[in-house]
Order: C-alpha cells, then sequence, then structure tokens
C-alpha cells in the first residue's frame, strides 16, 4: 500500500515538474514576444558591424513576389530580442560539441578566424578584367600594375580545422594573370605572404591583412612599381591592443583581440596633407584617432573607406599615382607615400565621376588596382568606374 502511494506521488511530482518547466517555458515565450514589441528597433548592430533590416512595408507588388515574407523573416531575424546573447550562447554549444565553422567562419588555431573564400563570379570579373585591358589601352602612356590580395585562408591554410574546405587562389590568380593585358603588370605577393605566415600577416578577427602584412606586399611590390631606394626600416606604433574585427562580429565567438600597428618609415624628410570626398578639409595626417574609440578600429587608416582620397605630398619626384581600391589598400597607401608626389585613390563602390577627367586634371603618371581576392573576384564596381571613363 506505501509503495503504491509512494508511485503515486512520485508520478504526482513529476507531473508538477513537466507542468512547471511548460509554463517556464512558455513564460520566456512570452517575454521575448513582449521584449519585441516594447523594446524600439535596432538600426545598427555594433557586433556585427552592420546595417540592421527594418520593418518592411507591403505591398501589392512585394506580396506578389514574395519579397516581402523574404523581408519579414530578414527583420525577425535581426530584431529579435537579446540577438546577440543568444548567438553568443550558439557559438558556445557548437564549440562544446566540437564545431568549429560559424556563420561561414572557421575558427583555426592559435584562435585565428578566417572566412571561407566565397569564390568566383566569372562575368564580374570577366568585366573587372575586360575594362582594366580597355582603360589600358586608352591610357598606354602610364605605368599600370595590379595587386590582388590572397585571403587568410588561403596563406594560412595549415591552421585552418582540420577537413575545413580550401579554395585554391593560386588558380585564381593564374585566371587573372591569363586574361590581364600584358601591359598591366601583375604583382603576386603570395609566395612572400606563405614564407612569413607565422609572423601575424592577417589579423586573428577580421578579414584584412596586418600592416606588417602590407609591409611585405609592398617590398614585393616596390621594383614592379618602378619605386627606387624603397625604405625598409620603419618606426612601428601600436595604436591598440583591443580590436575586434568583422569575422569576430560574423561569426558570435570573441575570444580574441588584435593589435593595430602604424609603420614609419625612419630617416625620410617629407610632408603631406590629405583630403576626401567626405571631408575636403585637408588634414596632415593619414589616420583617424577616433576611430580606436569605436567598433571597427581599422577604421583609424584614413578614417574608413570614401569615394576619392587625395594626398598631396612635399615631393617633387613627378610621379603621381592613382589607386583603384578595396579597404585593404587602407593599410598599404601609408608605404607608397615616400614616392609620389600626388596619390589619389578611387573606391569604385561609391565613386561616380568620369575617371578619365581625374586622369587628366590630376596628370597621372602611374596606377595600381590593389584588392582583395575576393572583391576583385565578385564585384564589378571597377568595371562601371572603368566604362564610364
Amino acid at each position: 500500500m506505501e509503495l503504491k502511494r509512494g508511485k503515486e506521488k512520485q508520478k504526482q511530482e513529476n507531473k508538477d515538474l513537466h507542468w512547471n518547466m511548460a509554463w517556464c517555458f512558455a513564460g520566456l515565450v512570452l517575454l521575448l514576444v513582449l521584449s519585441g514589441l516594447i523594446l524600439p528597433d535596432k538600426k545598427m548592430s555594433d557586433e556585427e558591424n552592420r546595417m540592421l533590416t527594418t520593418f518592411p512595408r507591403p505591398s501589392i507588388e512585394n506580396i506578389r513576389n514574395k519579397e516581402y515574407m523574404s523581408e519579414l523573416e530578414d527583420y525577425v531575424s535581426d530584431q529579435f530580442a537579446f540577438r546577440d546573447l543568444w548567438i553568443r550562447l550558439k557559438v558556445r554549444c557548437d564549440l562544446l560539441t566540437g564545431k568549429r565553422e560559424f556563420n561561414g567562419v572557421f575558427l583555426g588555431k592559435r584562435k585565428y578566424l578566417m572566412q571561407n573564400p566565397v569564390g568566383i563570379d566569372e562575368k564580374n570579373t570577366q568585366e573587372n578584367l575586360e575594362a582594366m585591358n580597355q582603360f589600358q589601352e586608352r591610357n598606354e602612356e602610364l605605368l599600370m600594375n595590379t595587386l590582388i590580395v590572397p585571403n587568410a585562408a588561403y596563406i594560412m591554410k595549415d591552421y585552418l580545422p582540420l577537413g575545413a574546405p580550401v579554395r585554391d587562389q593560386s588558380q585564381d590568380m593564374k585566371y587573372i594573370k591569363k586574361q590581364l593585358s600584358d601591359a598591366i603588370g601583375c604583382i603576386d605577393v603570395t609566395e612572400v605572404l606563405r614564407q612569413h605566415a607565422d609572423e601575424g600577416l592577417y589579423y586573428k578577427t577580421d578579414h584584412h591583412w596586418t600592416t606588417r602584412g602590407a609591409a611585405y606586399g609592398f617590398n614585393t611590390a616596390a621594383k614592379q612599381m618602378e619605386i627606387e631606394g624603397a625604405v625598409s626600416d620603419y618606426n612601428i606604433y601600436t595604436v591598440t591592443t583591443d580590436f575586434s574585427g568583422t569575422l569576430a562580429s560574423r561569426s558570435g565567438y570573441h575570444k580574441a583581440k588584435d593589435t593595430v600597428e602604424v609603420y614609419e618609415p625612419e630617416n625620410l624628410e617629407f610632408r603631406y596633407l590629405v583630403s576626401d570626398s567626405d571631408n575636403e578639409e585637408r588634414r596632415p595626417t593619414l589616420y583617424d584617432r577616433k576611430a580606436l574609440e569605436g567598433k571597427d578600429k581599422y577604421q583609424v587608416f584614413f578614417g574608413g573607406n570614401h569615394a576619392m582620397v587625395d594626398i598631396v605630398t612635399t615631393n617633387d619626384k613627378g610621379r603621381r599615382l592613382l589607386i583603384f581600391k578595396d579597404s585593404y589598400a587602407n593599410c598599404f597607401a601609408p608605404f607608397l607615400i615616400p614616392y609620389y608626389d600626388e596619390i589619389v585613390m578611387i573606391d569604385a563602390r561609391y565613386y561616380y565621376d568620369n575617371i578619365q577627367t581625374l586622369v587628366d586634371n590630376k596628370r597621372i603618371t602611374d596606377v595600381l588596382f590593389l584588392y582583395n581576392m575576393d572583391t576583385f573576384l565578385n564585384d564589378n564596381s571597377l568595371a562601371d568606374v572603368l566604362a564610364g571613363a
């Protein structure tokens, strides 16, 4: 009899536990729903360093073509209550199960985060290369070179988790060289970056190469760019040891921090003034210290990306350089300043003026196309700008 009552008591306790768990779960769901309704929408994610989706406006057209439901799904995902907390919790759970890939980002040795190269958009790449060749034909007197920087996942593939897929970007480089006019020099920094891969040539938490990586790139590029007497000795200054970049934001893994360094050549006397399309006031520095107070500390170089940056120097070399670039050029350009009277940097993603007019007005003598491999193989804004010349 007592045994029967004990079983019934245990059964009732289990039933009560299940009900309590159900009520707790329902309460949590209700709390999340109410939080989503009460909390204002966020426009920007500091954690992911990107703009978040806002509530879409329905229309007959976007409902009919199903765009509205897709946008609504993105909105719910981006504005989900305590989203950053859930992302971090998921990453921790994934790590416990041995997972080493988070949202297209691999966690490698020494806490290196490396994005999986996205591959090639053949149409956009072909358009870029054809536009470059045509631009060279219209400006045969200019010394032109291209420098396409491989991704960390290719250069540092030994750091990747076992079995992680690695795109062979040497084949991409061969394709670029084959399609590119012989009149445009192709600077390949792959080998030098591989030789020094253990020296911190890429950030652990960000997709950019470091200033040290850019220094090795410049030393390789100098001869091809006909730069004589290139400096090899620099004063190196650490501007922050607390950088957490785009890959940390994208993956949700925040167990590493990066150091950002600035290199200044020794024993060279020159001055310069910098202006950009977002700030016409000339300033005697390449660096934006305010960026060190924000999330994206890589923006210390030039304050980030601008449609155009103009650097006028006190040099008297008779050479003026035009750089078509993405953000990989931002930490590379400082190495070039001692060797040109003026450097103009164009980010084709934001530039809409006539490029030939700029070449003529600025009396450009040299051109450098400097891109990360992923950007060059997929973004066709360069072709658009060159075609509008």
